[in-house]
C-alpha cells in the first residue's frame, strides 16, 4: 500500500493527502530542458530538421564558394581584368565578415528560425538578381549582399539543430550537416559542366542571357528551397524557453514528441533553465549587445572562448587558404607532372607549372569561353565527394570529439611536413590531400559552440567564430597564393607548425564523456 503524505494548514488540520505516486507525477511535470528534450525522442522531426539544415548549409556553400565558377564563366561577358576578378572573388568573404556579428545578435535575440528565414530568403532574392547583373560591379555588389545574408546558415543552423536534438545524436548531426559543405563543390561543378556546354545568347531586358547567367540562376534555387523548408519546422524550444516564452517552448516539444512517434501524453508542462541573464535576451539595445558579447571574454567563459576561437583560426587558415586555390593547385600539378623529372617533389612541380600557367591565364582571360575545363570539373567533384563520404564516416565517432580533433590535426600536420620530403609526385599529392582533412574539424568545433556556451550566447559565439575563421582564411589566402610558387616548402612547414599548435589547443578541450544510456 502506498504511503500517504499529509500536509497541514495553519491551524494544524490535515489539508491534503497525496500518495507518493501522485506526488511524483505532479513533480515530474516540471523538467530541465535536456530531460524534456530526451522525452521527445528521436524520429521524423529530428531527421526532417537534419535534412532541412543540410539543404541550408548546402545552399550557403553553393552561394559563397560557387562564385568562383560564376567569375570564371562571366569573365569575358563582363569584360573583367585580373584585378576585377580578384575584387569580385573576395566579395563572399567580405559579406560574411560584415554580417557575422549582426546575425549572431539576431539569432540570439529574435530566434534561430526567424534569422534563417529572413537571411536565406534575402540571399535568394539577391542571388537571383545577380544573374541579371549588367556589369561586374553590380554583380560584385549583389554577391556581397547574397553571401552576407546566406552566412546566417553557418551559425543559426547549428544552434537550431543542436537545440532540437538529444545529446545522444547531437554531435553526430553536427558533423553530418558539416558534410554538406564538403559536397557542395561536386554539386556546382556538375551543374557548371552541364550548363556551360550550352551555347546561346538571348536578349532579355538590358542584358544578354548567356549560359553563365542560367548557371547563376540555378545556383540560387537551393537558397529559396531552404527558406521554404523552414516553414515546416518550429523555432528552437530552448530559445523560446530562454526568452520567457515557456508555454510556446512546451508546445514545440510536444509537437516534436508527436512527430517522433511518441505514445500517450507528453508529461512536460513546464521547463526550467539554469542559464544566466535570460531576462536580457530579446531586448533590442546597445546594452543587450554588450550583455551578449562581454561574458564571452570574461571568466568563466574566457578560457573556452579562447580555445575554440584559436582552433577556428587554425582550421580555417590551414584549410581554406589552400582549398580556395585548390583547382589551380591540381591543374598545375597534372600539367607539369608528365614532363617533370622522375625525382621531382610536390613543391617542385608546383613551382615549375606556376611559371607557365600564369602566362597562359594572362593570355586567355580576354577570350570568351562558354565551357569549363573538364579537368577542373573532375578535380572538384572527386575532392568534394570524397570529403563528404569521409566526413560522414567520421560522424560515427562523434562521441570522441576531443580525441578525433587531436588525431585529425596531428595526422594533417605530419602529412604537411612530409609533402615535400618524398620525391614522388603522386605520393606528395596524396599527402597534400591528407593535410586538407583539417576540414573535418569544422563540425567538431561547431558542436562545442553549442555544448560549452549558454543558450543566450550560442548564436553570438558561433557568428563571431565564423568571423574569426573568415578573416583568417582571407588573410591566409593572400599569403598562400603568393608564396606557394617561390616558397612552397616553407609554406608547408609553416602550415604544419600552425596545425601542431592547434593540437596543443585541442588538448585543453573538455574530456570526452561517453553516455551508455
Amino acid at each position: 500500500m502506498a504511503a500517504v503524505n499529509k500536509s497541514y494548514d495553519s491551524t494544524g488540520d490535515v489539508d491534503i493527502e497525496l500518495s507518493d505516486f501522485k506526488r511524483e507525477k505532479i513533480m515530474k511535470t516540471v523538467y530541465d530542458y535536456e530531460e524534456a528534450l530526451d522525452l521527445t525522442g528521436h524520429g521524423k522531426y529530428n531527421m526532417g530538421l537534419l535534412i532541412a539544415c543540410f539543404v541550408l548549409i548546402t545552399a550557403m556553400g553553393i552561394d559563397i564558394y560557387g562564385v568562383g565558377i560564376i567569375v570564371t564563366a562571366a569573365t569575358c561577358d563582363l569584360r573583367m581584368s585580373l584585378e576585377d576578378i580578384g575584387v569580385l572573388s573576395s566579395m563572399p568573404f567580405a559579406g560574411i565578415i560584415v554580417m557575422s556579428y549582426p546575425w549572431g545578435y539576431l539569432s540570439d535575440t529574435r530566434g534561430r528560425k526567424l534569422a534563417l528565414a529572413w537571411g536565406m530568403g534575402g540571399s535568394f532574392v539577391a542571388a537571383l538578381l545577380s544573374s541579371l547583373a549588367p556589369n561586374w560591379q553590380t554583380l560584385a555588389a549583389l554577391r556581397f549582399v547574397s553571401s552576407a545574408m546566406s552566412s546566417v546558415a553557418e551559425s543559426a543552423t547549428y544552434a537550431l539543430l543542436g537545440e532540437c536534438c538529444t545529446s545522444r545524436v547531437r554531435a553526430r548531426y553536427m558533423l553530418l550537416v558539416t558534410s554538406a559543405l564538403m559536397i557542395t563543390p561536386t554539386i556546382y561543378y556538375i551543374w557548371a559542366y552541364l550548363i556551360m556546354k550550352l551555347d546561346f545568347s538571348v536578349p532579355f531586358l538590358f542584358v544578354e542571357l548567356r549560359p553563365w547567367r542560367l548557371l547563376t540562376l540555378i545556383m540560387a534555387l537551393p537558397l529559396g528551397l531552404g527558406a521554404v523548408m523552414l516553414y515546416f519546422f518550429s523555432e528552437s524550444p530552448k530559445f523560446l524557453a530562454n526568452v520567457g516564452r515557456n508555454k510556446e517552448a512546451v508546445e514545440v516539444l510536444e509537437k516534436m514528441f508527436v512527430k517522433n512517434g511518441g505514445k500517450g501524453d507528453f508529461t512536460v508542462k513546464e521547463l526550467f533553465l539554469d542559464d544566466d541573464m535570460k531576462e536580457e535576451v530579446g531586448n533590442f539595445s546597445l546594452h543587450s549587445l554588450y550583455i551578449q558579447i562581454a561574458p564571452l571574454f570574461k571568466p568563466p567563459l574566457l578560457g573556452r572562448t579562447f580555445i575554440l576561437y584559436y582552433l577556428t583560426f587554425v582550421v580555417y587558415i590551414a584549410n581554406n587558404s589552400f582549398a580556395i586555390i585548390l583547382p589551380t593547385i591540381f591543374n598545375v600539378f597534372f600539367t607539369s607532372y608528365a614532363t617533370s623529372a622522375a625525382d621531382a617533389g610536390f613543391c617542385d612541380l608546383f613551382a615549375i607549372g606556376d611559371t607557365t600557367v600564369v602566362d597562359e591565364v594572362a593570355q586567355e582571360v580576354p577570350v570568351c569561353k562558354n565551357t569549363i575545363n573538364d579537368f577542373t570539373i573532375l578535380a572538384g567533384c572527386v575532392h568534394g565527394l570524397s570529403f563528404f563520404i569521409l566526413n560522414a564516416v567520421i560522424s560515427h565517432c562523434a562521441t570522441r570529439r576531443k580525441a578525433l580533433t587531436i588525431a585529425i590535426l596531428t595526422i594533417a600536420a605530419i602529412a604537411s611536413l612530409a609533402v615535400n620530403n618524398i620525391n614522388q609526385p603522386i605520393a606528395g599529392l596524396v599527402l597534400f590531400y591528407v593535410y586538407l582533412t583539417t576540414a573535418m574539424v569544422f563540425g567538431v568545433v561547431s558542436s562545442y559552440f553549442v555544448d560549452l556556451f549558454p543558450t543566450s550566447y550560442r548564436g553570438m559565439v558561433a557568428c563571431l567564430g565564423l568571423m574569426v575563421g573568415r578573416l583568417s582564411a582571407f588573410s591566409g589566402t593572400n599569403v598562400v597564393s603568393r608564396s606557394m610558387s617561390d616558397h612552397c616548402p616553407a609554406t608547408m612547414y609553416g602550415a604544419a607548425a600552425l596545425v601542431f599548435s592547434g593540437v596543443i589547443a585541442a588538448s585543453f578541450l573538455p574530456s570526452d564523456i561517453i553516455k551508455t544510456s
